[in-house]
């Protein structure tokens, strides 16, 4: 009896060494993976501000007001090293206090008034007023919620021949002469992101185009990795973002020829930052949502601006935590897009790069083992583009209103058609929907009770 339970004792014993071996590996390889690929990535709070014009942007910009049924935004120009805010609220012949932040944004929920933010400093506590704001709103009646859903088959949109063989994530938008364009992601390969270094262009009279896009000139040709082109018009002039780790931008005139080449965010809040989003606020504000990453957990950072050119982060416009499905070393929440319809914002993130660090290892050697999550892409709903919650996982995300079947959408209004479309790119190894192509399809808007 003494020797059989000697020998039970082993087996269990070499059982248990066995799993703890197996768990010290994981782990070291899963933290050696994070910190290799961390290392060369440098971040900043003040991203494009330079610290000794921060003062002078405050005096500037004061504060600027956004705001919708039942909200109101505050956004100011922050210096987080030396300050924290305080928010107060006019009451009567006083000033109540609200809260205090660290960042040059803050979301109240109510229906206006007067407002006022103090700067107090970290040395030495004294308060310096940064500016004064009112803003009257309507009352609160939370506009009515839709999801997107793709309503016909998807049609070939543009494929590259002579400047590469595919289209990744890509932007869609109408040059000076009214001819929609297409710029994306492309290189001479099936799909090696280390060769990505200029962008692809299409270009045809209509949306959907009658058989496809015409390819162009390609632009943005600098040597550097060049991902995910976002395009914006204002006042006259077309600005062209594009990632990663850093964020670069270029100007047209005419939506065509593009120049003025300029790093405007060469450190980012956190790191793995890329596939830049821009979108307007009333008030002269203009927000940058991005692909991120916190300490473990993927998020969509927000970013603000004044003037298109500089850039400071103010929150998470999406977080994630536990029991979301995904959350690479690299970040899952990719391809961020936000638009605005009949009143809500709508934010679309394509949820990939699964969590561990073997698919870290296997993505250089094209092997992607969950060959379904490559489109899969969430649509979260809020009532203002500040702010979209918190993802779980599905059985735990308050704002998850809808799951589409596409990667790196963009989603496109054409206005003489009062309609909506939808679009999906990828590389040609992994890419389900599409061989290489970028394809699209009508879109449309259905009412959730």
């Amino acid at each position: 009896m003494t020797k059989i339970r000697k020998k039970g004792t082993n087996w269990v014993w070499r059982l248990v060494i066995t799993v703890e071996i197996i768990l010290a590996v994981w782990l070291i390889l899963e933290t050696g993976l994070r910190v290799y690929v961390e290392m060369p990535l440098k971040t900043d709070f003040y991203s494009s501000i330079p610290r000794e014009l921060v003062r002078q942007r405050q005096v500037e910009i004061g504060v600027r007001t956004t705001q919708g049924p039942g909200w109101v935004h505050l956004g100011w120009i922050a210096d987080p090293d030396r300050e924290t805010y305080r928010v107060e609220r006019q009451n009567g012949e006083f000033w109540q206090y609200v809260d205090k932040t660290q960042f040059g944004s803050f979301l109240l929920r109510e229906n206006g008034g007067s407002y006022r933010v103090l700067a107090i400093s970290n040395d030495t506590g004294k308060a310096r007023l940064l500016g004064k704001v009112d803003a009257r709103v309507q009352a609160n009646s939370s506009p009515p919620v839709y999801k997107p859903v793709i309503a016909g088959p998807w049609q070939l949109l543009f494929q590259p021949h002579t400047s590469g063989n595919y289209i990744n994530d890509h932007a869609i938008y109408r040059d000076a002469s009214g001819d929609w364009r297409l710029v994306g992601i492309t290189s001479k390969t099936d799909g090696d992101y280390n060769q990505e270094k200029y962008f692809a262009v299409g270009t045809s009279k209509d949306l959907p185009p009658e058989n496809s896009m015409q390819e162009s000139t390609p632009v943005a040709d600098f040597g550097d990795l060049a991902w995910a082109p976002h395009v914006i018009s204002e006042r006259g002039t077309y600005y062209m973002f594009w990632s990663p780790h850093r964020l670069e931008r270029m100007t047209s005139a005419d939506g065509k020829t593009w120049g003025d080449r300029q790093t405007v965010m060469s450190a980012p809040y956190h790191k793995f930052f890329r596939d830049a989003m821009i979108f307007k606020t009333v008030g002269g504000q203009w927000l940058l949502y991005s692909t991120a990453r916190g300490l473990f957990f993927s998020q969509v950072d927000r970013y603000q601006s004044f003037n298109l050119k500089e850039w400071q982060y103010t929150g998470t416009a999406l977080s994630t935590g536990w029991g979301s499905e995904r959350n690479s070393p690299f970040a899952s929440t990719e391809s961020p897009f936000v638009m605005e319809y009949k009143g809500r914002y709508y934010l679309s993130v394509t949820y990939n790069n699964d969590t561990f660090f073997w698919n870290g290892i296997l993505l250089p050697f094209k092997i992607w083992l969950d060959r379904d999550s490559y489109n899969d892409t969430l649509i979260f709903s809020s009532d203002n583009p500040y702010d979209f919650g918190n993802y779980s996982g599905h059985g735990n995300a308050p704002t998850l209103i809808s799951q589409l079947k596409a990667h790196a959408p963009e989603y496109v209004y054409v206005p003489e058609k009062d309609a909506w479309y939808i679009t999906t790119s990828g590389w040609p190894w992994i890419s389900s929907i599409t061989s290489g192509e970028a394809a699209i399809a009508p879109l449309k808007w259905e009412a959730v009770p």
